[in-house]
């Protein structure tokens, strides 16, 4: 695709990615927080019954919301961005709807199912991409349209096998004049997604703001080489908190359960706090193999237009791991239902990117960006502990 267009290919992945952030990822924390909550009062009818609720409306929503946008960057930008959008849009939708199935297994902890999974999507979306690439023509667009069909078929095959599971099938059912009461639970469901959905605003700076910072200073070349190599630097990292994400996570929630008692409380704190010892045991190799073998990674996996700022790969890998050990332990208060309480260190995270990303890129062009990416993510990683620590002198003054 060379440089420019794979930058405009990670234009539209931010798209796609602004759902996952302000929809899905709200409804997939829902999803995981509270299947074990609801287990524990009997009532997953109505846990089921609002979920089902909730996708059907805001996919219809977002459906028109697409055939809207499509309309308006069309008269604005043009035929190409305008497909691109579009593309993007679909496939963020489809995307979210497998995210949400993802939460849901995890959270009944079918490992197998989600792990065959998660490994299908990854290898269908860039195997079809490539079908897409060589009958429709070598354009981010091209790639959108096979990341849709990878994703879709996974998405399908999740839904099978959601729906051949007992604890889902005999509570997925549900007429609504039975349960009259649904408004209730979807007031608390808001209530905890509501914060993820003010995050969602400072995530999308934190993840996204580098590419458009460089696509404005500097164009689409610089966005798909840094674009690039942060995929590179990201995906051992993510391979590794994906796996606490979906195989450990839910273990701490349902130790947690509703935290109305102190075995609860010790019992998910210290699996927590045991995940994250491990990771960061994980994460310093992975950050020095960035460092001694980054250039030819890069141009293995990539070309020499790309492995000419490999150099930046270590910096990258480094902010990335920083910033998901402070994800993991915000782990803490969400076991508490006080989401809430890491507003500041987002604010912070992202403000503190976006400021320095700016500055730092026009002086240092990709280093300046990975070296902002990394401050930002100690500040975090900082601010999350101090928030961690102030919930704890909460609860035992509460207890004594």
């Amino acid at each position: 695709m060379g440089t420019a267009e794979y930058g405009r290919l990670a234009i539209g992945m931010t798209v796609a990615g602004f759902l996952n952030m302000f929809v899905y990822g709200p409804i997939g924390q829902v999803i995981s927080r509270y299947f074990s909550v609801y287990k524990e009062r009997g009532e997953l009818d109505i846990y089921f019954l609002v979920l089902k609720k909730a996708h059907i409306t805001v996919g219809a929503l977002l459906v028109i919301g697409t055939l809207v946008a499509g309309v308006v960057v069309r008269w604005w930008f043009g035929m190409d961005w305008a497909l691109l959008v579009v593309t993007a849009l679909l496939f963020g939708i489809i995307a979210g709807i497998n995210t949400s199935f993802l939460a849901l297994q995890s959270a009944i902890r079918q490992r197998k199912i989600v792990a065959l999974h998660q490994a299908a999507d990854t290898w269908a979306r860039p195997i079809l991409a490539i079908f897409g690439l060589w009958f429709l023509g070598t354009n981010a667009p091209s790639a959108f349209v096979g990341f849709i069909a990878g994703t879709l078929l996974v998405t399908l095959s999740q839904g099978i096998f959601a729906l051949k599971c007992p604890q889902i099938q005999q509570h997925w059912h549900v007429d609504i004049n039975k349960h009259i009461q649904w408004q209730p639970v979807s007031r608390e469901y808001f209530s905890y997604a509501s914060p993820f959905i003010l995050f969602s605003g400072f995530a999308a700076i934190s993840m996204y703001a580098d590419r458009w910072v460089l696509q404005g200073l500097f164009g689409e070349s610089e966005v798909g080489i840094y674009t690039a190599l942060y995929q590179i630097g990201n995906a051992p990292v993510a391979l590794l908190m994906g796996l606490i994400s979906q195989f450990v996570i839910p273990i701490i929630f349902e130790r947690a359960g509703a935290m109305k008692n102190k075995a609860q409380v010790e019992n998910s704190s210290k699996l927590l706090y045991q995940m994250v010892v491990i990771s960061i045991m994980f994460l310093i190799p992975i950050v020095m193999a960035a460092f001694f073998f980054a250039e030819p990674l890069v141009r293995i996996l990539t070309n020499v237009a790309f492995s000419k700022s490999a150099e930046v790969l270590w910096i990258i890998v480094c902010g990335i791991a920083i910033f998901n050990v402070g994800q993991l332990l915000v782990v803490k208060g969400l076991n508490h239902n006080r989401p809430e309480i890491y507003i500041f260190p987002k604010i912070l995270q992202a403000c503190s990117f976006v400021l320095l990303a700016y500055y730092l890129a026009k002086e240092f062009r990709l280093m300046g960006v990975a070296v902002a990416l990394c401050v930002s993510s100690v500040l975090y990683l900082s601010s999350v502990v101090f928030a961690n620590r102030h919930l704890a002198l909460q609860k035992y003054r509460f207890h004594h």
